[in-house]
């Protein structure tokens, strides 16, 4: 997708200044990327397989912050594929579940992913390349397996986020 390499490069620098100026790295990518922090939680379990050469599992988190009393559960395949808050499908790819470091916002992959860990769980809408059907039968929940419909993260975020042209590109 063209501008990939420049938004992950624009990217770093916001969260690079975030940490400069003592903000919220999270709150940084989300806003960069007309995405939302979805969850802030700390890591309880993580339970891995591998399933012919993938690293499969889930992850669960426990909230905190404002998100106390809340849990969360990130399903994957190598990457961060579902998330759910209290058993409700918050993002689905293609959109982009990104996982940081609640304090410094470096990427938490879900190889490293490990009990305790702090993390919040950003929600970024994909290029709108990647919402049609030829490409959701790619990228979407169902080609890893997942009986759920891709619902755009960017939909629900339109209001709140701008324009829909700002998500990541690729």
């Amino acid at each position: 997708m063209p501008g990939t390499l420049s938004f992950a490069q624009d990217l770093g620098a916001q969260v690079r200044r975030a940490r400069a100026e003592h903000t919220d790295p999270a709150t940084a990518v989300a806003d960069f990327g007309c995405g939302r922090v979805l969850f802030r939680g700390r890591i309880t379990d993580v339970v891995r397989r591998t399933v012919a050469g993938f690293a499969r599992g889930q992850a669960h988190l426990a909230g905190v912050e404002d998100d106390s009393g809340s849990v969360a559960v990130l399903e994957f395949q190598n990457e961060h594929l579902i998330a759910r808050v209290d058993d409700t499908l918050v993002a689905t790819v293609p959109d982009l579940i990104c996982v940081l470091d609640i304090e410094t916002g470096e990427p938490v992959t879900a190889e490293a992913m490990r009990y305790g860990f702090r993390v919040a769980v950003v929600g970024l809408p994909c290029h709108e390349r990647w919402r049609t059907d030829q490409a959701l039968a790619l990228v979407g929940p169902g080609y890893f397996g997942y009986s759920v419909d891709y619902r755009p993260l960017s939909a629900a975020l339109r209001v709140v986020a701008g324009p829909p042209e700002r998500g990541v590109p690729g």
